[in-house]
């Protein structure tokens, strides 16, 4: 079987931790999980910025699907001979223009599309790391998890809820 990197390195912490002498093993060990994708779809948090992200996607969306929208038309035009033989050359190159028109609008609401999630996805681990921190000056945990870097826990070390609940609270 194989491990990823991330599986051994927390397999190596915890060899460490557990192989320590007693002397310096004065304190229990508390280890802690939390499933972050669970936060991302749980949390009143996250889906107040998701629903500002999707508000401002919707806004960048209207000049594309205009422009869509008249090279429908403009195609429909063409298509059924609308156009007078002397305009049929400028109105086909209009349509090429609009074409690569529509072609970058949509190459820029893609980029926007990504850039806002790592926006997304870095305010929730700036967020998620700040509840950890206050969880464990709290509750004095050894060691958190992120739930993908665990391969077994039992579910009384997940501290998944108890986050949700902080992140819901501070925002």
């Amino acid at each position: 079987m194989r491990f990823n990197s991330s599986v051994k390195i927390v397999f190596l912490l915890l060899c460490v931790v557990l192989l320590l002498p007693a002397p310096l093993k004065a304190e229990a060990l508390k280890i802690g999980v939390f499933d972050l994708q669970r936060i991302m779809n749980e949390s009143k948090t996250v889906n107040t910025y998701r629903q500002r992200y999707q508000n401002t996607l919707e806004l960048k969306r209207k000049p594309l699907e205009q422009t869509e929208e008249e090279l429908k038309q403009l195609r429909e035009k063409i298509d059924k001979g609308e156009i007078k033989p002397d305009q049929r050359m400028a109105t086909e190159e209009e349509f090429s223009q609009k074409v690569r028109t529509a072609k970058r609008l949509k190459e820029d609401l893609d980029a926007e599309v990504m850039q806002m999630d790592r926006w997304l996805k870095a305010q929730v681990y700036k967020d998620v790391s700040e509840i950890l921190e206050e969880l464990n000056k709290k509750d004095e945990y050894s060691i958190i998890f992120e739930r993908n870097m665990v391969a077994y826990y039992k579910n009384t070390v997940d501290i998944t809820s108890k986050v949700i609940e902080l992140y819901n609270k501070k925002k």
